[in-house]
């Protein structure tokens, strides 16, 4: 008998048994494959979303006390739409971000892109325009699926990251490993066999228990209060766990690649300004013991890294930390909780960036 005979013979029995166990799982009726739908639980101004995971609800007025929050049609905090033409001489400008950015706990009218705008417009004296793409709880992985959704459609002239707190954050998941729930198709093995109800009987209850894993009930791939073990790390090991963070350092610095790249196919620059939180001014108001001078905090390896990255590929960073840091006020009016910029951060926030813009109007295309 020759070689490949051998190899048949062999493979008949497990053929069979593959066979008689599709032929099962149909008769018993087994579900079919199907993506992992994300919830989004009691946070009432989001929606869930397959592609980004959670997105502010398109249209939505609500309101804070006295504040009131509007969300326009593409779901973002600002009133201008991707719809509404460029006119000739505009320049537009894109912030991305998680709630830092979005504006957290401060109005519409004192968000750090409202500040920004007005600081350039008075400066140059032309129509500026300043789109926020903050999302609170954003890391770069969603970012880089809004602006290939939402934000490049802006035609913006320059691009200002400032994703970093999401990224490192220690949660209940990890970004590429949900977005591969909400869309199994990118799996070529999914794809391949998505019609087996044999593979989907052993793939979906997988796919149920990843997607609960540490979370409430469905409540699968939400931002909230982690609860399973991977972000109920001690203080003093938080540098042996950095790669459980949502998107790990290197996916992180793939991702500022790839909006460099994507930024420069339509001429647009690119400007890091990572964020600042109440440490950076020697204030710790996090439920956890203050720490030591010898502690690895989850964003600064991120913010080291991101550093390297920059002189690498010649990218200007205007440092949010070292601002405030410098500031020379009462440094707790700076925020309104342990990292969310109070209207007094978004103003400075504002002002170091517009200082820098002016000191460098290339980053505008301008002279």
């Amino acid at each position: 008998m020759n070689s490949s005979k051998k190899i048949l013979f062999a493979l008949t029995p497990l053929l069979g048994l593959l066979t008689c166990g599709e032929l099962g799982t149909r008769v018993i009726g087994t579900p079919e494959c199907e993506p992992i739908t994300p919830q989004t639980g009691s946070w009432e101004t989001m929606m869930s979303d397959p592609d980004l995971l959670w997105k502010l609800e398109p249209n939505r007025r609500f309101e804070t006390g006295n504040d009131v929050t509007q969300i326009n049609a593409v779901g973002l905090r600002d009133s201008l739409l991707p719809s509404k033409k460029k006119q000739d001489n505009e320049i537009r400008i894109i912030l991305t971000g998680d709630s830092s950015i979005y504006g957290w706990g401060v109005k519409d009218t004192e968000t750090y892109a409202v500040y920004l705008e007005q600081k350039l417009r008075k400066h140059f004296r032309r129509r500026i325009e300043v789109i926020n793409l903050g999302v609170p709880g954003y890391s770069t992985e969603q970012t880089l699926r809004l602006l290939n959704k939402t934000g490049w459609a802006y035609e913006p002239d320059l691009v200002i990251v400032s994703n970093i707190f999401s990224d490192c954050n220690i949660d209940a998941f990890q970004d590429k490993q949900a977005l591969a729930l909400t869309n199994p198709e990118t799996s070529p093995i999914y794809s391949a066999l998505k019609s087996s109800r044999l593979y989907c009987s052993i793939y979906m209850p997988w796919a149920k228990y990843q997607a609960n894993l540490n979370q409430d009930s469905n409540r699968v791939l939400m931002p909230g209060i982690p609860t399973g073990p991977n972000a109920a790390v001690a203080l003093e090991k938080l540098s042996e766990h950095i790669e459980l963070s949502r998107v790990p350092i290197p996916d992180y610095l793939d991702n500022l690649k790839t909006i460099k790249t994507q930024a420069q196919e339509i001429n647009a620059k690119m400007l890091l300004a990572p964020l600042a939180q109440e440490w950076d001014v020697g204030i710790w108001n996090v439920p956890m013991p203050r720490p030591a001078k010898d502690h690895v905090l989850p964003w600064q390896p991120y913010r080291k890294a991101q550093k390297v990255w920059a002189e690498k590929e010649n990218i200007d960073i205007v440092s949010f930390p070292e601002a405030f840091a410098l500031y020379e006020g009462h440094k707790a009016k700076l925020f309104v909780d342990n990292m969310h910029p109070s209207k007094h951060g978004t103003a400075l926030m504002a002002e170091t960036v517009a200082t820098h813009i002016i000191a460098n109007p290339s980053l505008l295309g301008l002279k």
